[in-house]
């Protein structure tokens, strides 16, 4: 990989693994109020920005999420891909005594701010990346085109199981093949994806980001956050879009009915496909994100 003096390097397709020839990923470093954040794009710097948000899950980065829905959109978008905070080659770092949407949501305002992209992105979300999506809009978290997300349902209704299951954090391999399961609904095929996803979770820094938001001091009474979502996505001032998936083993599979009463803004597609269709039917999910994007202008 060539790497110049600002630690920006090109990425080809074969260093990916990817098969499409012609389509260049770059990845480059950009200081981001002292948080060092890794980033992603390909695509013409003149086409309309999108911006992709990773899951949450351990060991998770914006390749394992969005390397082949980022492939096939680069060649009418420029398109852009971040480590969240916490995650990848992003510094490991948390904000205590805020909400988990809080300092990430400042975090991608002031990294849009430094990439000056041309015009807001339509930011596209899967999971937790779809959950930030959706608080971003609702809250007008920094000048977007659109959000749309990918089976994140902006916090609760989840599942009991995947709850206790993506919360438990085990070592070694077999436990990171588990949780790939319950995104994609298989582990076939998905050997490297695994393997990759296990390297991260032993990143220096990686382990202590994900579980230190739980430590409570014993005597503490229990905080109170005060969260109108999801009535604020009424407040939205972009279209806002979600797209549930048929399989998804993580969410509850009504759990559109608790926003359309009261956010009828909100416009909800379905695919075939489990929690994560961006790692198992990425042509199909970027045809689907295309027809959105293109409907909101």
């Amino acid at each position: 990989m060539d790497q110049d003096k600002r630690g920006r390097r090109s990425i080809g397709r074969a260093d990916e693994s990817a098969t499409v020839d012609m389509v260049h990923i770059e990845h480059a470093l950009l200081d981001v109020g002292g948080v060092h954040t890794s980033y992603y794009t390909a695509g013409d710097p003149s086409s309309t920005p999108v911006l992709l948000l990773h899951d949450g899950a351990w060991g998770a980065d914006a390749m394992l999420s969005w390397r082949d829905v980022l492939i096939d959109l680069a060649a009418d978008h420029r398109v852009v891909a971040p480590d969240l905070p916490g995650f990848g080659q992003t510094d490991k770092v948390v904000m205590f005594g805020a909400s988990p949407f809080e300092h990430r949501l400042r975090h991608l305002a002031g990294f849009l701010k430094l990439l000056q992209l041309g015009g807001p992105p339509h930011v596209v979300g899967t999971s937790f990346g779809g959950t930030l999506a959706l608080r971003a809009a609702a809250v007008s978290a920094f000048p977007m085109a659109s959000a749309t997300s990918v089976a994140g349902t902006g916090g609760p209704w989840r599942v009991e199981f995947a709850k206790q299951l993506l919360a438990d954090l085990e070592p070694g391999r077999e436990y990171i093949s588990r949780v790939v399961e319950v995104l994609t609904n298989r582990t076939s095929g998905l050997d490297e994806h695994i393997d990759r996803r296990y390297e991260n979770s032993l990143a220096p820094g990686h382990y202590a980001a994900m579980v230190s938001l739980r430590l409570k001091h014993p005597a503490a009474a229990p905080a109170v956050i005060e969260d109108r979502y999801p009535n604020s996505l009424a407040d939205a001032a972009v279209p806002v879009s979600v797209i549930t998936t048929a399989q998804d083993q993580l969410v509850e599979p009504d759990w559109p009915k608790h926003v359309r009463p009261v956010a009828p803004n909100v416009v909800f597609h379905q695919m075939d496909g489990p929690h994560s269709p961006n790692i198992t039917h990425p042509q199909e999910l970027a045809a689907i994100l295309r027809d959105i994007m293109r409907n909101q202008g």
